[in-house]
């Protein structure tokens, strides 16, 4: 079963073609983008599971990125301390971890923050200057560095879900005349760069293959964004949708596999996919039938950390060789 095979990003190996996506908890209850006792017992849950990966929710990279009040930063020496903890913390385990940098741009709700995006197309929205746009890329430049340095195996460039950089990619959002609006992939692509350029190792992309709308990105213009960073030099596409504008969309079982399926069909990079996956029929069908090369499991993983852990137990991949004696016994308890 492909499903628990090995598979490489540049030097890092992952032990199984599953992983946790990045999922916002809202959980930074003073409000300072600290990670708390909560995130370090979170994620280090996730980790005890034996996934291949886990990918940390969206972390601002600079003050006015932030989604809410109560998500985490890396900007700040306060914050790259705390998170140093988590990460140490699941690093106990065989399980590689990354961060997902972010900037919210006009979909921001912290208290106080500006809020930019590519064009004013709302009341309270800024039209993001240039000197803006410098800025931005050079704030994900530095986290990627701070994240380098606090010991993450990998980064995560969020460019999906309506925030700044979906919103400079989406014709919806983006009105520019000038070269940002000409190509509204340039801003992507500088980010992109610059991540590249800070952290030695393998580099992730988010994207919404599918905007659900006539007038927004289509999956043939995500095609050509996979392409764009394939060239680049991106080591994986997180395959996601929607996000930029209230839509109506029908959501039902693997309903966003199709997306990842037809972007591998113009690239060599891998996918991954996320969205209402449950069942463990179901990941095996994705990955043996290389319809994705990766799944991310979010709410499932949430309800049960151990999930994977009790699909190897039942194919006998664990054994007590090769698992804690606590971990085992449980397992075993379940027969």
């Amino acid at each position: 079963m492909k499903v628990f095979e090995p598979m490489k990003f540049k030097k890092m190996e992952i032990a199984n073609r599953v992983g946790v996506a990045p999922m916002c908890t809202y959980m930074c209850l003073k409000k300072d983008g600290v990670a708390q006792d909560f995130h370090l017992t979170h994620y280090t849950t996730f980790a005890m599971g034996q996934p291949g990966f886990i990918i940390q929710e969206a972390t601002s990279v600079n003050e006015s990125g932030y989604i809410s009040d109560y998500c985490l930063g890396i900007h700040q020496p306060r914050q790259r301390e705390a998170l140093k903890r988590v990460i140490d913390s699941v690093h106990a385990y065989p399980v590689k971890f990354g961060i997902q940098l972010n900037h919210a741009g006009a979909k921001t709700m912290k208290t106080g923050s500006r809020k930019i995006s590519a064009s004013a197309l709302s009341e309270g929205v800024e039209e993001a200057s240039l000197a803006d746009i410098n800025k931005i890329v050079s704030d994900f430049e530095s986290a990627a560095k701070w994240a380098r340095q606090c010991g993450y195996d990998f980064v995560e460039v969020h460019s999906a879900h309506g925030y700044l950089i979906n919103q400079f990619l989406s014709p919806l959002t983006n009105k520019r005349t000038d070269a940002y609006g000409e190509d509204k992939g340039l801003l992507l692509q500088q980010v992109v760069e610059a991540v590249l350029k800070e952290f030695d190792g393998p580099v992730f992309v988010r994207l919404s293959g599918d905007e659900y709308s006539e007038q927004g990105r289509s999956i043939e213009d995500t095609k050509e964004t996979v392409k764009r960073l394939d060239r680049l030099g991106v080591s994986l596409i997180n395959m996601s949708s929607g996000g930029v504008a209230p839509v109506s969309m029908s959501v039902y079982p693997m309903y966003q596999v199709h997306l990842a399926t037809q972007a591998k069909s113009v690239t060599g990079l891998p996918l991954a996919t996320a969205g209402l996956i449950t069942e463990r029929e179901q990941i095996a069908d994705i990955i043996d039938n290389e319809k994705a090369d990766v799944v991310l499991l979010g709410r499932l993983m949430t309800r049960d950390p151990f999930f994977l852990m009790k699909w190897k137990f039942d194919l006998g991949l664990i054994t007590k060789e090769n698992t804690p004696n606590y971990l085992y016994r449980s397992l075993s308890a379940m027969k």
